[in-house]
């Protein structure tokens, strides 16, 4: 892999942001799940539990999960009892995720396809329930497109739940996070995949982002409500959530033509040629 897979740089030497992003998930997606154990030392693992238990009764109903990567958040849902679709647009994640659901007998629940997080590929308030976890960073230039189609498909009083990366309040928390995030974090990509430039990017992006306030309030502005959010882990990270409400006023940037494709758990299980 070369320094080129960085999708800040890709963009800013004229290339496409969404591009660089799908294939850098997709070159990484064969060492993406040892990455995420070691880089987070493990607690990555209570994070996606915080966020399936803040979604509350509507675990149990029909789960979006958008950006699912290799499915992890996913299959939390499944396991909590949820009938779970999860999308991608990385086919060699979404791969990887199906193979997974299908290794610990969860196919049955859960269905996961190629697609855009701003575009879904899904009927208007169908689910009871969406999830997404650190891939706000990653949609940038379509943030608020990807909220508004994320509204769109939940059913009246369904819960959207994102985890995403923070900066730490607490200052010696915050330098700590600073060194170990810009110093060891890029070499133990690097020692796991071969190439540091895609977790340089982590870096550079996290950097970038949004503080939590800054972001429950756009939650807030594409038109959900009791929106909310508080830190874990010290700060290094945030769980947001928001509930679209019964009559909420449809996004402008919406298209009303596309076409649409319920839930269906029992679909696409099989990893596309």
């Amino acid at each position: 892999m070369g320094h080129e897979i960085a999708p800040d740089k890709v963009a800013a030497s004229g290339g496409s942001f969404t591009v660089a992003v799908q294939r850098m998930f997709d070159k990484l997606a064969p060492r993406y799940d040892a990455f995420n154990r070691w880089a987070s030392l493990g607690l990555d693992g209570g994070w996606r539990r915080a966020a399936i238990r803040r979604l509350g009764d509507c675990a149990r109903g029909t789960v979006l999960d958008v950006a699912t990567g290799t499915g992890d958040v996913a299959l939390a849902a499944a396991r909590a009892g949820g009938r779970v679709c999860g999308c991608d647009f990385a086919p060699r994640m979404v791969a990887i995720a199906r193979a997974k659901a299908a290794t610990a007998g969860l196919s049955s629940g859960t269905s996961f396809q190629v697609a855009r997080a701003e575009q879904l590929p899904y009927k208007e308030a169908c689910f009871d329930a969406v999830t997404s976890a650190f891939a706000m960073r990653n949609v940038r230039p379509a943030l608020d497109q990807v909220l508004e189609e994320i509204l769109r498909v939940l059913r009246p009083g369904g819960r959207v739940v994102i985890l995403e990366f923070s900066e730490p309040r607490f200052a010696p928390v915050r330098w700590g996070h600073r060194v170990y995030t810009r110093a060891l974090v890029p070499r133990i990509g690097r020692l796991l995949t071969g190439d540091s430039s895609p977790f340089d990017y982590l870096n550079r992006s996290i950097d970038a982002w949004e503080t939590p306030g800054q972001f429950a309030a756009r939650i807030q502005r594409v038109g959900f409500i009791e929106v909310g959010h508080r830190a874990l882990s010290l700060g290094t990270v945030a769980l947001h959530w928001g509930t679209r409400p019964h009559c909420p006023p449809r996004p402008a940037s919406v298209s009303a033509g596309r076409a649409r494709m319920g839930p269906d758990p029992a679909a696409e299980r099989t990893p596309r040629g």
